[in-house]
């Protein structure tokens, strides 16, 4: 008797842990899919002929895409072309999505215009570590920045220099900021 109050007891705790697996496993699941709601919100805000660009964007067109929906005011678009960066920098602050996108509207709506100066692929030396950047093209991009309040907001104001990652999103088949850097 004491033998099966044992063996009943050890496929109890293998049953629970292989439960407890698999929820937390579902929950991952189920956390991908919510943020992935959360930005294809944005992208259902969007016209038709915003998500016709989208998909027929070139890398540099994206990077120009965004920049030209923050002085126009479009900031869905903006969170669009953005979206796998403000995926990306959700993880790594550990904060839901949503807030990511709400942090980064408010710095956008911060900003009175942006003057883009340049966009050039930047091929970094061959002995130099590929800092991340190996699943898409890497931009240097140059830009002045004014901010709405300057005297509140000096530091969103000026000459600017970002090293921007465009690669391919799986939301919508065209290409997606991925990363967002003041160096390579």
């Amino acid at each position: 008797m004491q033998i099966y109050k044992k063996a009943v007891l050890f496929l109890l705790i293998i049953i629970m842990t292989t439960t407890a697996c698999s929820l937390k496993n579902n929950n991952k699941v189920t956390q991908a899919e919510k943020q992935n709601q959360i930005i294809q919100n944005y992208l259902n805000n969007l016209s038709k002929e915003d998500k016709k660009k989208l998909q027929e964007a070139s890398p540099e067109d994206i990077i120009k895409m965004y920049y030209d929906s923050i002085n126009d005011k479009k900031y869905d678009l903006a969170i669009i072309c953005a979206s796998c960066f403000l995926k990306n920098s959700a993880i790594k602050s550990a904060i839901p999505v949503d807030e990511a996108c709400k942090e980064h509207l408010n710095y956008l709506k911060r900003i009175k215009k942006i003057e883009l100066k340049s966009i050039e692929e930047y091929n970094p030396p061959a002995s130099a570590e590929n800092m991340g950047h190996k699943s898409g093209k890497l931009y240097c991009v140059y830009y002045i920045q004014e901010a709405i309040d300057s005297n509140e907001f000096a530091v969103f104001s000026g000459k600017f220099t970002r090293f921007i990652t465009v690669e391919k999103s799986p939301l919508y088949n065209g290409w997606c900021i991925s990363s967002i850097d003041s160096s390579p």
